[in-house]
């Protein structure tokens, strides 16, 4: 028999079995790539029964949660993610903060980027993100330091202007507060100041009893 004939034989009889030796996480995954997320959710739900200690599956099947908008289910797998989380422990905590993003939870958002940089301080998107919630919290100087410490980590990243221009308004706004600041302080001073002046003459004008106004060499 031909030779080439044998092989594609061989290979016809091999490649169903390929196929079906397939896991259901490996399939979820392979969907995912796909921009299928809707059937790797299936296929990684299905795999999460056996599979219950792969941080990987829980990782990923959180990404697909959110990427059906459903960031109260990525929260929640995620979170049961890190109960047996051994490598990626940063990016689960980073990708529960993103989902409390989306639900507008700036302040659980801040908390859990924050828990990521602690496993690892060189995740630069946790950074980024941690910036941009406490922009939205209204922590202005923190963000600044985190917008520093994103570029540091990611000197080539594409939001590189974008980031700078912003810096350059935040810091001519707190150079605009602090200049508001210290006249507001001054005023006060000096107010206080001459309230004590007048004060003290009315206490001494008192005190001596008559009208007679001594002035002092």
């Amino acid at each position: 028999m031909n030779i080439k004939l044998i092989s594609a034989v061989i290979l016809g009889l091999t490649l169903p079995w390929a196929m079906f030796s397939e896991t259901a996480f490996e399939a979820g995954l392979r969907l995912l790539k796909e921009d299928k997320p809707q059937e790797a959710r299936a296929m990684l739900e299905n795999a999460l029964v056996g599979e219950t200690h792969n941080e990987k599956v829980y990782y990923y099947l959180g990404i697909v949660y959110q990427q059906l908008a459903q960031p109260e289910k990525a929260i929640d797998v995620l979170q049961k993610g890190l109960l047996v989380a051994q490598d990626l422990k940063p990016v689960l905590l980073y990708q529960i903060g993103v989902n409390y993003e989306a639900k507008k939870d700036f302040t659980l958002a801040e908390k859990f980027y924050t828990m990521a940089i602690a496993e690892n301080g060189l995740l630069a998107r946790a950074y980024l993100n941690r910036a941009n919630t406490r922009m939205e919290l209204i922590h202005y100087k923190d963000a600044v330091e985190d917008y520093r410490t994103y570029l540091r980590l990611r000197p080539d990243a594409p939001q590189r202007p974008e980031i700078e221009r912003l810096l350059a308004l935040l810091e001519q706004d707190f150079a605009q507060q602090e200049n508001l600041l210290r006249n507001v302080l001054n005023s006060l001073k000096n107010a206080s100041l001459d309230a004590e002046t007048t004060s003290a003459g009315i206490e001494e004008f008192k005190d001596t009893g008559t009208t007679d106004v001594d002035i002092l060499d």
